[in-house]
């Protein structure tokens, strides 16, 4: 028993996650965590960035699953998922007919926009991206779920910029184009407590790794 919990084998593990994690390679790495250490209970939390961070201080949730890097004291992190970003357009939309959108002709477009209190990250790259395109957005609706953004989308109330993996949310009415601007990429971050050794931890940590590192050279073939 001591060797296995040495080894991150059985034990306890709370994971915050944003809801857009789901639509990337979280499932994969919950479901290879679980067949290498069924003796682990696991606790899953949807939860927004600002959720996740004071729920590590509080020490509800042992690792954190974020949409962009956060710098907040006691709490490491790094980056397992790059993404690019992507424009999400209503199918009736007349940009929709473009292979490939500049962010300058998104100027008199109403956008929805992720809360910049949930994510203030998020939001000021989309807001900086823009600003430097020539100006800043029209925010028609702010929403905290990713689907419901794009839900949002398609009832006609607005565009979106988005991470790349929520083309895998398949959702009649969207059309999804990449953007024609080299803007900053997103991503999946973990984020831990700095001092926390628990083997758990560790453990999920570099499955976690491994398997977005496995599932990229496999992209790449």
């Amino acid at each position: 028993m001591t060797q296995q919990i040495g080894r991150g084998e059985v034990g306890r593990l709370a994971i915050g996650f944003v809801d857009s994690a789901m639509y990337t390679v979280l499932p994969e790495v919950l479901r290879g965590f679980r067949a290498q250490f069924p003796a682990v209970e696991l606790r899953l939390q949807e939860l927004t960035t600002a959720q996740q961070i004071q729920a590590l201080y509080d020490k509800q949730v042992d690792i954190g699953i974020v949409r962009s890097a956060i710098s907040e004291p006691g709490l490491s992190g790094s980056c397992f998922l790059p993404e690019s970003l992507i424009l999400a357009l209503p199918e009736t939309h007349p940009l929709s007919a473009q292979p490939q959108v500049s962010l300058s002709s998104l100027a008199d477009e109403l956008f929805i926009l992720f809360p910049a209190k949930m994510g203030p990250v998020f939001y000021e790259q989309i807001i900086h991206s823009c600003q430097q395109a020539g100006f800043r957005p029209k925010v028609a609706q702010e929403a905290v779920q990713m689907q419901t953004i794009i839900g949002l989308v398609v009832a006609g109330l607005g565009i979106a910029i988005v991470p790349a993996s929520m083309q895998n949310f398949h959702r009649s009415g969207v059309i999804y184009r990449p953007l024609q601007e080299q803007i900053s990429n997103t991503g999946l971050y973990l984020t831990w407590r700095q001092h926390d050794s628990s083997p758990v931890i560790s453990a999920f940590l570099s499955l976690a790794r491994k398997t977005t590192q496995w599932k990229s050279n496999r992209d790449d073939l």
